[in-house]
C-alpha cells in the first residue's frame, strides 16, 4: 500500500480546510445554537419570574395550597421548555443535514462533545436533585467546558470567550440566592451562546 509523505505546509492546509468544512457547517448550525440559547434565556427569566412569586407574600399564604409543591413547578418549567426546544430542533436539524455537503472529523468530534455534554446536564440535574444542590453552579460549568473547547477546536474567538464567560458566571451564582440565580444563567446563555452564535451566523468562511 502507498503512502505518501505530506509536507508540514500540507498537513497545515489539510487541518485549515477541516476548520473552514466545519465553520461553512456550523454556521447552517449557528441557528441551532441560538435557539437554544434563546430557549434557555427565556426558561431563566420565566423561573426567575416564578421563583420571585413563589417567595412573595401572597405565595406564603398558598403555602398549603398547590405552592407547597413549588419545586415541582420550577423543575416543569425548564421541563416544558426544553421539551419546545428539543421538538423545534428536531425538524431545524432534519433540514439542516439535507443541505449539509461536507462532515469533517471536527464536525463528528464537536456533535460527540456536545451529546457527551447534554448527557452530563441530565446526569448533573439528578445529582442536584439527589444531594439538593442548586443546578446553575455546575450546569454553567459543563457548558462552559464545552463551548470553549468548541470554540478552541474551530479557533473561533467569540466562542472561546463566550465559553469563558460561564464560568466567570460559574462563581457569581455562587454568590447569590437561588432565585438571582436565574439571573445570573440568563446572563451568561446571552454571553455564552446567543451573542457568540450571532457572530459566528456572520463570520467569514
Amino acid at each position: 500500500m502507498n503512502t505518501t509523505d505530506l509536507t508540514p505546509e500540507e498537513s497545515f492546509d489539510i487541518i485549515k480546510k477541516a476548520i473552514t468544512n466545519y465553520k461553512m457547517n456550523y454556521k447552517e448550525n449557528s441557528q441551532v445554537f441560538l435557539l437554544w440559547g434563546w430557549i434557555l434565556t427565556l426558561a431563566s427569566f420565566s423561573s426567575f419570574f416564578l421563583q420571585t412569586f413563589a417567595n412573595s407574600n401572597a405565595a406564603q399564604q398558598l403555602t398549603t395550597g398547590i405552592w407547597k409543591y413549588k419545586g415541582m413547578f420550577f423543575l416543569g418549567n425548564w421541563f416544558l421548555f426544553c421539551l419546545i426546544g428539543f421538538i423545534i430542533m428536531y425538524f431545524m436539524v432534519r433540514k439542516i443535514n439535507k443541505n449539509k455537503k461536507i462532515i469533517s472529523h471536527i464536525d463528528k468530534f464537536v456533535n460527540n462533545l456536545w451529546w457527551v455534554t447534554m448527557a452530563s446536564f441530565f446526569t448533573a440535574i439528578f445529582i442536584c436533585i439527589k444531594m439538593e444542590i442548586n443546578p446553575p453552579t455546575i450546569m454553567l460549568l459543563i457548558a462552559g467546558i464545552a463551548t470553549t473547547t468548541t470554540g478552541l477546536t474551530i479557533k473561533f474567538k467569540p466562542l472561546i470567550l463566550g465559553g469563558m464567560t460561564f464560568f466567570i458566571f460559574c462563581v457569581a451564582a455562587t454568590f447569590v440566592t437561588n432565585e438571582y440565580s436565574a439571573l445570573i444563567v440568563s446572563a451568561a446563555i446571552l454571553c455564552g451562546y446567543v451573542i457568540p452564535g450571532y457572530f459566528l451566523k456572520s463570520a467569514k468562511e
